[in-house]
């Protein structure tokens, strides 16, 4: 059966969060979704998830394969970035005390995540490098802020087809850029967004770099 691409339903969230934990379970958002058992809150992760399927819909893809979601792409505009923040705010205890768990049993990307929060005044600036849209502003660009196609369908090509669909989309929709911020360590990713047009924008030491695409 031939794959398809489609915008996210509601429903879709649960499963879009199993794949999410499945590419990326050593990030501080798939250890939210521990402890539901002894805590209150639910999946903290579907509810993260949630705030940007509410405000940008039409920037949340997903690819279906035998008749299950199999991968996703979501993003947001950058003059409407405050996802993070309405989450925090609308399940702060929840998040609150399930960080608390997740800090005394020792969880490692928790740690890490409150780490390099105390740290952040430390952290080295963006250092750019390639100024050519540096007079598009703000109100006119988009990120893409994760991708993730599951392993057994990885190498197919459903993600160049998701990351097609964002673009599109995002460009439907009146933005000139879309930007993307990605490990510098992670080279699987990096080769990835190159083949698929984006350039290197900025780097922040030797950890982190920032690419971009006009659209």
């Amino acid at each position: 059966m031939k794959h398809i691409i489609r915008l996210v339903e509601h429903r879709d969230l649960p499963v879009v969060a199993k794949i999410h934990r499945e590419c990326f379970p050593e990030s501080y958002s798939s250890q939210l979704h521990k402890y539901q058992k002894i805590a209150w809150g639910g999946d903290l992760l579907i509810k993260f998830l949630e705030e940007y399927f509410i405000d940008n819909p039409e920037l949340f893809v997903v690819a279906e394969k035998d008749n299950q979601i199999v991968g996703y792409c979501m993003g947001y505009y950058m003059d409407n970035d405050n996802q993070m923040h309405k989450f925090i705010k609308h399940n702060k205890s929840a998040v609150i005390w399930r960080t608390l768990l997740l800090l005394l049993s020792g969880n490692t990307p928790s740690w890490k995540k409150l780490l390099s929060r105390l740290k952040k005044d430390k952290q080295k600036e963006w250092l750019i490098i390639n100024d050519s849209n540096e007079h598009i502003s703000n109100s006119l660009r988009g990120d893409l802020l994760s991708i993730c196609v599951s392993s057994n369908y990885q190498g197919s090509g459903i993600a160049t087809e998701l990351i097609e669909f964002f673009l599109n989309s995002m460009k439907n929709h009146g933005k000139k850029l879309c930007l993307l911020s990605v490990s510098s360590h992670n080279y699987r990713a990096i080769r990835f967004y190159e083949r698929n047009g984006f350039i290197l924008y900025r780097l922040r030491g030797e950890d982190g770099r920032t690419y971009m695409k006009n659209l």
